[in-house]
């Protein structure tokens, strides 16, 4: 530890949107090992990590940066698997502090993220958590069964598949390791006692791949281990340096959490650094950063100030004209910075984006000759830097035939304009961290006729023979074969039967329409059997007239959307997260169908959560590409509400009218609204049970989108009767009625099913 104080500085007037730039730049002006960042928030400590990861790569700084965030410790009686990954976020975190630490000098910089509430938090001693880490090294010498009785004792579960953090697997002179801090598994190949090579591999596919040096296999969080007195300050090289993001923030988050007459956790961690710094918007007063040796002021703003957004109350055209000419006076302002010598970047996250972005940017006047740098990251806030000296951004020198000149570093330091998605688009991305991505195997569901585990003695099944029983529990009986385990149902007059687990395929739960006790079977009578004859006549009927709906409809002429063009492909590009296997095929069978001249009748069947509504949104963009209006139909006000919201975020920047009728608006905007649909001028109408009235008209009809279809009732659907057989219908539901899901199973109408939730859902 210093006998004196380190060198405080202050970093004044860096807005939110620019912290990870700021930060990027010092990390690569000052080479220090290790930086350590405190944000008052997890949410901060999250985003920020990835922001200075981001903007490093984009100044070029020629030394690699990683980025960690140490997380607070969830507690116990919260998920199990939440609190397993925190936990092992911060062992992470840990083993890579002592790795740094132990080395004397390293090219690399480590960026660690924090909040208050993480650092008040016990950490293992240094020297214990050293003790209890393992150390695995190609060409090392290290007895095959020593390395199990390591794992053993670290904590590890041995299963017959590595698939998850803290497992292993054994398969002859292979050991599978799956450590707790790694992002993938490792596969360990022994010959004799001698580690041959290391290689991660894939825990889905469970394919090697690149071979690696060494891997570190610290204990699982369920160790227990000595905690350290001087906390994670333990764990700092001398040379770290201390950032302290809104000191004055962090102070009164710290007096909220630190006990009366304790000593000040911040004062204590600065007391381990080289330097501190303190990072923030404005100039204000805080104990740490008092007397500052330096004082750096920067000019950053965010570009929010300088994009306006339409007001909710316009309608139809006049919202997209507003719109346009919101995004025409922000793209000149941010033009005339340009040619007032500033540098402009642009940040998109996706390809799609990219591409619809240069082709509104192509248009706008004075952007041709701007040559704006084209950047790929998170970002979802934009920001200006005013050059001033020690306070600017140094971007690495491009192509000949730029502006720039080569000597970049002796040139003078310009402004800079950061647009993202946000300003350009009219629209704010939902943004969520990336954090730590470990790699799981993803299991598809098993479907089972019945969990036994799932019932409890008194709940109704039926057995295939005999029909609707009492189920009584799984027993043990006495036979001529010695004891088997027998389920048993009890029937009408307490008659029980026990049912050997071999034949439990003939045992399914009861499933009732209504609210009404069962009539019990009675075992010998012909009750059962007549009421099964009864069922598959009327399910041949049901048939009969279901296929001969489905060959009307069939017959009927629809009109058939054209195949995806640039604005489909750029536009489904433009989605910010991951679709899964289940919803890439819902998508591409409902295009499919939009695609035919029969109309489309299809019902999309999944969780919540799961993708249904992104489903029906590229459908409805494909019907308003086809000059077709589309309908969503709701069940209530709320959540006409969200998925207007959720459209309109989905298709800014494209020329799509969106409205809703509900009684959110107005008698005079419903009149509008009702209005501009006839006329043809909204391209999506969004409404609750009030799109089914008579006076709701539409010039062309294209696709009818039903939310939640379950919870309409006959009426309602007898009035969307009329629009299917000539317009295309699109159900979606999480739970429908079976005489719905019958109809999908059948073959009446198409069945999608998502079953795989996204990913971290």
């Amino acid at each position: 530890m210093p006998d004196c104080p380190p060198p405080v500085r202050r970093l004044t007037g860096v807005c939110p949107a620019a912290r990870g730039a700021v930060l990027a730049a010092l990390t690569g002006r000052e080479r220090t090992p290790v930086w350590l960042v405190v944000t008052p928030t997890l949410r901060e400590a999250e985003l920020l990590a990835e922001d200075t990861a981001f903007f490093h790569r984009a100044l070029g700084s020629p030394a690699p940066l990683a980025a960690l965030v140490f997380p607070e410790s969830v507690q116990e009686t919260a998920e199990m698997r939440e609190a397993f990954a925190a936990s092992s976020d911060r062992l992470a975190v840990l083993s890579r502090l002592r790795a740094v630490r132990g080395l004397a000098a390293t090219p690399d910089t480590l960026v660690v993220t924090t909040t208050p509430a993480a650092l008040l938090q016990p950490v293992p001693a240094l020297e214990e958590f050293a003790r209890q880490e393992l150390t695995l090294t190609r060409g090392a010498t290290l007895p095959f069964q020593k390395l199990l009785e390591e794992l053993r004792r670290l904590d590890y579960d041995c299963e017959a598949v590595c698939e998850a953090p803290g497992h292993y697997a054994v398969r002859g002179g292979l050991v599978d390791i799956y450590p707790v801090t790694a992002a993938a598994p490792c596969r360990v190949d022994f010959f004799g006692d001698e580690i041959e090579s290391i290689r991660r591999f894939d825990p889905v596919t469970q394919r090697s791949g690149d071979a690696v040096e060494t891997v570190a296999v610290p204990a699982s969080p369920r160790v227990r281990l000595a905690t350290s007195v001087t906390g994670l300050a333990g764990y700092l090289p001398a040379t770290a340096r201390l950032v302290l993001v809104e000191p004055a923030t962090l102070e009164s988050e710290l007096s909220a959490l630190t006990p009366a007459g304790d000593a000040d956790p911040l004062a204590a961690l600065a007391a381990h650094c080289a330097g501190v710094s303190g990072l923030g918007d404005l100039d204000e007063v805080s104990r740490l950063c008092a007397g500052a040796a330096e004082e750096v002021t920067w000019d950053t703003e965010a570009l929010a100030h300088h994009r306006r957004t339409p007001g909710e109350g316009l309608i139809a055209q006049e919202r997209l004209t507003a719109e346009e000419e919101a995004r025409g006076e922000f793209l000149g302002q941010v033009a005339a910075w340009g040619r007032a010598g500033a540098e402009v970047a642009v940040v998109m996250s996706k390809e799609g984006e990219e591409q619809r972005a240069r082709e509104l940017l192509d248009a706008a006047p004075g952007w041709r000759e701007l040559r704006p740098r084209w950047w790929r990251g998170n970002l979802n806030e934009g920001f200006r830097i005013t050059a001033r000296p020690g306070a600017a951004l140094a971007l690495p020198a491009e192509a000949a035939g730029r502006r720039r000149r080569a000597a970049a570093a002796e040139e003078a330091a310009r402004d800079l304009v950061v647009v993202t998605e946000t300003e350009l688009f009219g629209r704010r991305r939902p943004r969520r961290a990336v954090g730590t991505a470990r790699a799981v195997a993803h299991r598809a569901q098993v479907d089972q006729l019945l969990d036994f585990a799932e019932l409890v003695e008194g709940d109704f099944v039926v057995h295939l023979q005999h029909g609707i029983a009492h189920f009584r529990g799984i027993t043990r009986l006495d036979t001529a074969q010695g004891q088997r385990e027998v389920i048993s149902l009890e029937f009408d007059d307490q008659v029980t039967l026990h049912v050997p687990l071999t034949e439990s395929h003939l045992i399914s739960r009861y499933v009732g329409l209504s609210k009404t006790r069962p009539q019990l079977g009675r075992i010998g009578s012909g009750r059962w059997e007549k009421a099964r004859q009864a069922a598959e006549r009327a399910t041949v009927d049901l048939a009969a007239e279901l296929l001969r709906l489905q060959a009307a409809r069939e017959a009927q002429p629809g009109q058939a959307c054209p195949p995806d063009n640039d604005w489909q492909r750029e536009f489904e590009a433009s989605f910010p997260h991951a679709e899964t296997a289940d919803q890439l095929r819902a998508i591409q069978e409902t295009k499919a169908d939009l695609e035919r001249q029969r109309p489309m009748d299809r019902l999309i069947c999944g969780d919540v959560g799961f993708g249904k509504t992104e489903v029906a949104i590229r459908a409805a963009f494909k019907a308003v590409q086809a000059g077709r209006q589309v309908a969503l139909l709701v069940p209530t006000t709320i959540l006409a509400q969200q998925h207007l919201n959720t459209f309109r975020e989905r298709m800014a920047g494209y020329p799509v009218a969106i409205e809703m009728l509900s009684r959110f608006r107005s008698r005079a905007e419903t009149r509008q609204v009702l209005a501009a649909a006839a006329a043809g001028q909204v391209d999506i109408l969004i409404g609750t049970h009030r799109l089914l009235q008579g006076d709701v008209v539409f010039r062309e009809l294209g696709l009818v989108v039903v939310d939640e279809e379950q919870r309409f009732g006959v009426k309602h659907k007898e009035a969307l009767k009329r629009l299917r057989a000539t317009v295309d219908v699109l159900s979606m539901s999480a739970t429908p009625i079976p005489r719905t899901l019958y109809m999908a199973l059948t073959g009446a109408r198409d069945l999608s099913v998502i079953e795989t939730p996204p990913v971290n859902r």
